[in-house]
């Protein structure tokens, strides 16, 4: 991909080229993709969906922003959002395998977090889900550096941990 053909001027070419390389061996491996986001707001769901000739690895997105969305969505108990909090490690993994349960994809990612906001800015809870296979979770702190840097920086830990799981 040259850099005229970069997907976003605002991505660094490095996250390209993983997104690339993970729907690449997606398909080269026969696995699906899905999402669960929160604080992303479908980022990463329209990150996967625009790289030409393997976006088709990707079989779909939960964008998930309530509380009342994750639970009608995903199936994610709304006592757990209350008793935890929509940002932390139970929410996240309930998020990702919520989206193994209504997806037929082979892996699902989950997001949940504070952007630029709450009780502690840039904390963000993922999970990574694999068919038969267990949950994976990630708690990252990437401080107040505003709400598009830990968007940002989420894409690339969640771009991360799929690969991961391939």
């Amino acid at each position: 991909m040259s850099e005229a053909e970069t997907l976003s001027p605002a991505l660094p070419t490095v996250l390209e080229k993983k997104v690339r390389m993970l729907l690449e061996k997606a398909c080269e491996a026969d696995l699906t993709l899905a999402t669960a986001e929160s604080c992303t707001g479908g980022l990463l769901a329209s990150l996967l969906t625009d790289v030409p000739g393997v976006a088709h690895a990707f079989e779909r997105g939960f964008v998930t922003y309530t509380d009342e969305a994750k639970a009608e969505m995903l199936g994610v108990p709304l006592d757990v959002i209350k008793d935890k909090g929509a940002v932390s490690k139970e929410v996240a993994i309930a998020m990702a395998e919520g989206a193994m349960r209504h997806s037929s994809a082979d892996i699902a990612l989950s997001i949940t977090g504070y952007a630029d906001a709450g009780d502690e800015p840039g904390l963000v809870h993922f999970a990574c889900a694999r068919r038969n296979a267990p949950t994976h979770h990630r708690e990252e702190h990437f401080g107040a550096g505003g709400r598009g840097a830990t968007r940002i920086e989420s894409l690339r830990v969640a771009v991360e941990m799929m690969l991961e799981r391939l």
